[in-house]
């Protein structure tokens, strides 16, 4: 809001000051010459108010002190205002002659003594504000490095032609300054997803399943050679679409995702054997999911839902096309949990599918819900939504 402001002023000022340069030279516009040139002597300082206003937003300056200096920048402004406004009867900044021609007043140089002011209190504030590195400051300093330098060269020589070049490369770099820092926060956001996403994909791996898996097959080769061997196939197949999707940063099409699940549940079936069945129904395949972001729904219903029950356990994995997309439905019939619920004090971390929740958001805007209470079972939907053809 506050680069709007000073783009606004910016913009008015510049209008103004063309304004002013095309009535001028004309006798019966001297009058408008005047009240042009006062509302350009008002704008030049609401823009350098308004600098201040962003440099306070940017610093998030906040308590009393902030409250004194607020005042202060408006009285300034308001002295300005009021002393440019009793300039058109008494003349002594500027004055419009018969001709309509703009003539240099004795006190012109004099004017610009406020905007002066504000500076000093943007500097000020600048100095002594102490919750930013200097390299941060030292970018909104920058910013008054031209305006100021132009307004010295005014007040010393009487000549105000560079002051609206100043304020322009100002404004630039201010520009500049906010596109960097939005980028800057972009990269982050975008560094802090790829993050969760390794954290997610190694948190598939984790040592209790290496652990079974590999028991399995140790039990194997002694009551069944051939069943060892195809475990070990699957395993290694399960292992390699892990650390392949480490590297994958993009969503992959849900057949490629269904193809890991049925590797995970295979391995899953060599040790629960007919305690654990599973039922898929997959009529659409080709839409995009995230690498990896569906897999860990079907482990927490296998680990948290199946496993608890004494009987054996049904799982559902189903994919269709709806109305503005597609729909993934997992479900179970295991012992189920209340969504509403505290997390259990089991000393373990319990945000894995809320990370889940968040990637399926962030990489293709899907939406995931959650039914489920004890004892019967759990069904997770996740809603993807067509992509349009330009994204």
């Amino acid at each position: 809001r506050s680069l709007f402001r000073m783009i606004f002023a910016l913009s008015g000022l510049f209008f103004v000051d063309q304004l002013s340069a095309f009535m001028e030279g004309h006798p019966r516009a001297a009058g408008a010459v005047v009240a042009v040139n006062t509302v350009d002597l008002c704008v030049e300082t609401l823009l350098v108010y308004c600098y201040y206003v962003y440099v306070r937003e940017e610093l998030q300056l906040t308590g009393e002190k902030v409250k004194k200096l607020n005042l202060a920048c408006r009285v300034v402004l308001g002295i300005d205002w009021v002393l440019d406004v009793i300039n058109i009867w008494f003349g002594y900044f500027f004055t419009v002659d018969a001709a309509g021609e703009f003539v240099n007043g004795p006190l012109l140089r004099y004017e610009e003594l406020t905007t002066f002011l504000l500076y000093f209190i943007i500097l000020t504030v600048l100095l002594m504000e102490k919750n930013h590195t200097w390299a941060e400051k030292r970018i909104l300093l920058t910013f008054l490095v031209f305006p100021l330098l132009a307004n010295a060269y005014g007040f010393a020589a009487l000549r105000y032609e560079l002051m609206y070049p100043a304020y322009l490369v100002s404004m630039m770099l201010i520009y500049i300054n906010v596109f960097a820092t939005r980028s800057a926060r972009v990269l982050e956001q975008e560094a802090q997803l790829e993050k969760q996403n390794t954290q997610l994909m190694i948190s598939q791996i984790q040592p209790h399943f290496l652990y079974n898996v590999l028991t399995t097959i140790s039990n194997l080769c002694v009551t069944d050679p051939e069943e060892a061997e195809e475990t070990t196939i699957l395993f290694s197949q399960y292992l390699r679409t892990n650390l392949d999707s480490l590297r994958n940063t993009e969503p992959v099409p849900f057949g490629m995702e269904l193809q890991h699940i049925r590797t995970y549940v295979e391995l899953e079936k060599k040790r629960f054997g007919d305690k654990l069945n599973v039922t898929y129904d997959a009529q659409a395949t080709g839409f995009l999911v995230p690498s990896l972001g569906l897999q860990p729904i079907v482990e927490n219903s296998v680990k948290h839902g199946i496993r608890g029950k004494e009987t054996p356990g049904h799982l559902l994995i189903a994919s269709r096309e709806v109305e503005g997309g597609y729909e993934v439905v997992i479900q179970d019939d295991g012992i189920g949990f209340d969504p509403n619920g505290p997390m259990p004090q089991d000393g373990r971390s319990h945000v894995g599918m809320l990370n889940v929740k968040t990637r399926l958001q962030k990489m293709c805007h899907a939406e995931m819900t959650i039914e489920s209470s004890p004892g019967n079972g759990c069904k997770t939907t996740i809603f993807f939504p067509e992509e349009d053809d330009d994204d």
